[in-house]
């Protein structure tokens, strides 16, 4: 994806995998064969939360001895049989030091840092000195983690260790800091409020799919406790009311999806596109040629909307047998 679409492409697949990684948290990836193959849960842990384990271990370890690894391990068992222990000991070997913590942290164990960073800025002789902490909630966590400090002149970037629960760290720079973001690139899976919010809300679709309507609305509901204003939560509940027959409460969390932070942007033409089959379905044709034509006034055509909009413009909406 990096090679493709550059480093845009590389955040928007991180942030991607960063949810699927952390949605059945659970259970520790060195204990994932003991789960139904090709289950979410089994998908989460091997697919999304393996491959933010490389994304990370390609930052720890840097680009060199990252190629490294990678080839010699394939190069070492290419048709053989290999352990997690046996791509540890490549890893080590090609990056000059012992990765124990590493691989302890993410494969042996649960969880992710929810970063807090606290700072001082001091004015010095040749300019700003920085003096700062960065916390979080597990007490065996140890991972370099990176600090953009945004300042009056060029951006700084700074790699920090952190070290358990608290890290204090100095850094000078030269011209007056302004912000400064911890891990700004996604190197590192960590949880936060807006991950806890697509988390929820991935296990919710999923327990859908699954015609577990109850306890998705349970999930959903977990995102908006995290974030009361997600549109994408109250449209998630919305469709969930909708597929019940439940009309009314589906129609108050349309309403609520397009009232609230507007992420992401789709979630508004299709709000305005599901109030107007509710409208059909229940006998106000006026009100729901309204929202047809609201939704085509946004000029957002995500996944078809406009044309839709058109089609019940011109015949009203019918649900459709079993729905």
């Amino acid at each position: 994806m990096e090679f493709a679409a550059g480093p845009a492409g590389l955040e928007g697949v991180t942030r991607e995998m960063s949810v699927g990684a952390l949605a059945y948290d659970s259970v520790p990836l060195s204990r994932a064969g003991g789960l139904e193959v090709f289950s979410p849960e089994f998908q989460s842990l091997v697919t999304e939360k393996g491959g933010m384990i490389l994304h990370m271990l390609r930052w720890v370890q840097g680009e060199a001895a990252f190629d490294k690894t990678m080839r010699d391990f394939y190069s070492q068992f290419a048709g053989k049989s290999a352990t997690a222990d046996d791509f540890r000991k490549v890893a080590e070997t090609a990056h000059g030091d012992r990765l124990l913590a590493f691989f302890s942290q993410w494969l042996d164990s649960t969880g992710a840092p929810d970063f807090r960073n606290k700072y001082t800025v001091f004015r010095v002789k040749d300019g700003f000195r920085v003096v700062g902490e960065i916390s979080q909630d597990l007490d065996l966590f140890r991972m370099p983690v990176e600090l953009r400090i945004d300042t009056d002149g060029p951006v700084e970037l700074r790699r920090v260790e952190v070290v358990g629960t608290a890290s204090p760290y100095a850094v000078e720079v030269k011209t007056k800091p302004r912000r400064i973001q911890i891990d700004p690139n996604n190197q590192v899976l960590k949880s936060s409020s807006d991950l806890q919010v697509r988390v929820a809300i991935l296990r919710g679709q999923q327990l859908v799919q699954q015609g577990a309507l109850a306890e998705a609305l349970v999930e959903y509901q977990k995102a908006l406790t995290a974030n009361k204003n997600s549109s994408l939560a109250h449209y998630r509940i919305a469709e969930v009311f909708f597929l019940q027959r439940n009309y009314q409460a589906a129609a108050n969390s349309y309403r609520d999806s397009r009232n609230g932070d507007g992420e992401p942007k789709w979630t508004e033409v299709w709000s305005h596109v599901q109030l107007g089959k509710i409208f059909d379905l229940t006998g106000q044709r006026e009100r729901a040629i309204r929202e047809y034509q609201q939704a085509l006034n946004t000029n957002d055509n995500t996944q078809g909307a406009q044309d839709e909009a058109r089609q019940y413009l011109a015949t009203p909406y019918e649900s459709k047998s079993g729905n």
